[in-house]
């Protein structure tokens, strides 16, 4: 009886396991995006101290942004749909840091992410 019963346990462990596998294969989650994001934070940070530098920030500042992560893994169709400080030659750099990302190519449509948010905290 115990060898059917450790067989069984098994059997739903490794079920319950490939669940979270077939949603994930289905669409690019928010654990992915942080991760490529946190991959490629260094030239981001750079664009942040340069912008500090020409324009020393006060407060925090806080972008939200949109794009579109195609299967191929290329980012389009960046966005920023608000910003603390609303200077559009920082969004123009920030916009391009974001269509040099790459995600992982995969078989899967087209991700749309909405309102993604960045803040970067200024150096005092």
């Amino acid at each position: 009886m115990k060898p059917l019963l450790a067989l069984l346990f098994a059997l739903v462990l490794s079920w319950s396991a490939a669940v979270p596998a077939v949603e994930k294969a289905a669409t690019r989650g928010p654990e992915e995006v942080q991760a490529v994001f946190d991959r490629n934070r260094a030239p981001l940070q750079r664009i942040f101290m340069k912008y500090q530098q020409r324009m020393p920030l006060e407060q925090v500042l806080r972008l939200e942004l949109r794009f579109t992560v195609a299967s191929d893994g290329r980012v389009s169709e960046p966005v920023v749909l608000s910003s603390t400080y609303g200077d559009r030659e920082l969004e123009g750099l920030v916009q391009d840091w974001l269509r040099s990302l790459r995600f992982e190519a995969r078989d899967i449509p087209a991700t749309i992410v909405d309102r993604y948010p960045l803040v970067y905290h200024p150096a005092r």
